[in-house]
């Protein structure tokens, strides 16, 4: 596209040439999945307390990217369980030696989680009858 631009009677015949682009032509395309080195960097960042979106902007990969590398890469995704997994356990191990101590708020925790495991092993054996 051409277009003309006409001052106060000076400079006629100035141009300037633009080119119509979408928004998407002008930004980079995000990638459609993580990167072995944005997966490793990834698994670090939750080992380390984060949370999956916070370690998503950390990295500044969305999370339809974290979707679909968790859905591609199978030991992308079994790693990350593992590492979520033993963060849990550490809670876990962190709240019943608090329970021990005699923290009290630590031990109600425990003990209600527990009850509804025993509460849902109950209901599933019922089922399965």
């Amino acid at each position: 596209m051409r277009f003309r631009f006409r001052g106060n009677g000076e400079g006629e015949g100035d141009e300037l040439n633009w080119t119509q682009r979408t928004p998407r032509e002008d930004s980079s395309p995000a990638p459609r999945v993580m990167s072995r080195h944005q997966q490793i960097e990834f698994l670090r960042l939750v080992h380390d307390g984060l949370g999956r979106m916070m370690a998503c902007g950390q990295l500044k990969v969305s999370e339809r990217a974290l979707r679909r590398s968790l859905a591609r890469n199978v030991s992308f995704r079994i790693a990350l369980e593992h590492v979520e997994q033993v963060q849990a356990e550490n809670l876990h191990a962190i709240l019943y030696a608090a329970a021990l101590k005699g923290d009290t708020h630590a031990a109600r925790f425990l003990l209600a989680r527990h009850d509804r495991r025993a509460e849902l092993r109950k209901t599933w054996s019922q089922d399965a009858n």
